[in-house]
């Protein structure tokens, strides 16, 4: 099975809250922003991988058309590992990381459907797992950066049947808020996205331990300060999280060699695809560190997520966005039901990109 055609699809789907937001949830996010990656074979088959592409959608574009495709078309479709470590090596020189790590992972995500396709199963089954089990999700908040918002939200999304909630919240009155709003019976998780020096983390994450958090999420920065991150967790005592900015096995062996984190929050849409995260998966089960996921996507990214955590013995936790989208490009398995997901049972991924979603919310280039 050959690969005769590489095509990156830029797409941008809007989307609501019916809340206010600040910071870097109204400044960068007013579309959720993928760029679809096509697979096409000799054989008939069509496979569909999901890039990394919030706030980066040309580069990763330029990198899939100029840097993947050239290197790919008219390979066998089947080699996925091997063509995920020749294109690891074929453009180190422009950094293994970042930009290039999201075209290799989109094109690794459609190979793996291809390949599901191919054997006529779903992913999770290729993978070791049955996906019969539905998935515990949690509501990822945007930063609202009010107080009020964030204890109105908060409540919104535990009637909606979640028991997990992560604010991106960054002061201490609006942690409080959420956890005097839902009580003491639900999970509460802070990601605030990279912004302290180790000293203001240690401070911050003392001044939030007694609103009982389930993690803290990146913390500092840079987020690659491993040894940073190891102090704050043994000087606190909190619990930490992060990963959602590391690419390959690499990074996420010299995270856990530190000591740096109890859950790590690998991407398959950043990490190096499918092939890289079940590397570090296998990694943090032999470091004793549990897999949560990094999902708040939306295309066949996230359906490669819930493949994953399902062929997992722990799947942990499934990050949902809570937002209301415009359109839904993948359908009903985006969207959660009594705050579980299910694992598509289709062929590969188990779903194709609605092409009326596609031919309406594509960028014109």
């Amino acid at each position: 099975m050959r690969i005769t055609s590489v095509e990156a699809i830029p797409l941008k789907i809007p989307f609501t809250l019916g809340h206010e937001r600040s910071g870097w949830s109204a400044d960068m996010f007013q579309t959720l922003e993928m760029v679809l990656v096509r697979v096409e074979t000799d054989a008939g088959l069509v496979g569909w991988g999901d890039a990394f592409a919030y706030g980066c959608q040309r580069a990763v574009v330029a990198a899939i058309e100029d840097m993947i495709a050239p290197k790919v078309v008219g390979a066998d479709a089947r080699d996925i590992a091997g063509l995920n470590r020749q294109l690891q090596r074929q453009n180190h020189l422009w950094g293994r990381y970042g930009i290039t790590i999201f075209a290799i992972s989109g094109l690794d995500i459609a190979l793996w459907d291809l390949a599901g396709k191919a054997a006529g199963k779903p992913l999770v089954q290729l993978l070791g797992g049955s996906g019969a089990a539905p998935l515990p999700a949690y509501a990822s908040l945007f930063r609202y950066g009010d107080p009020a918002t964030v204890a109105r939200v908060t409540e919104e999304v535990l009637g909606a049947g979640y028991d997990h909630v992560k604010l991106h919240e960054i002061t201490v009155p609006a942690v409080a808020a959420a956890r005097h709003a839902g009580g003491p019976n639900f999970a509460l998780m802070v990601d605030t996205n990279c912004p302290w020096t180790p000293t203001e983390a240690q401070r911050m994450a003392a001044a939030m331990a007694e609103h009982d958090l389930y993690w803290l999420e990146e913390p500092l920065f840079p987020p690659e300060d491993f040894t940073g991150l190891a102090r704050l967790r043994d000087l606190s005592g909190v619990p930490l999280a992060a990963g959602e900015n590391a690419c390959t096995a690499v990074q996420f062996q010299a995270m856990f060699a530190a000591g740096a984190v109890d859950y790590a929050q690998p991407s398959v849409t950043k990490v190096g695809g499918v092939t890289e995260f079940l590397k570090i998966a296998a990694l943090a089960e032999a470091s004793g560190v549990r897999i949560m996921a990094h999902s708040p996507y939306i295309g066949p990214g996230f359906l490669a997520s819930l493949h994953l955590a399902a062929a997992l013995p722990d799947p942990g936790l499934i990050e949902r966005f809570h937002v209301t989208l415009e359109a839904n490009p993948m359908g009903p398995w985006v969207l959660p039901k009594d705050g579980q997901f299910m694992v598509p049972d289709g062929p590969g991924l188990g779903a194709d990109p609605d092409p009326a979603v596609v031919a309406a919310h594509r960028l014109d280039r």
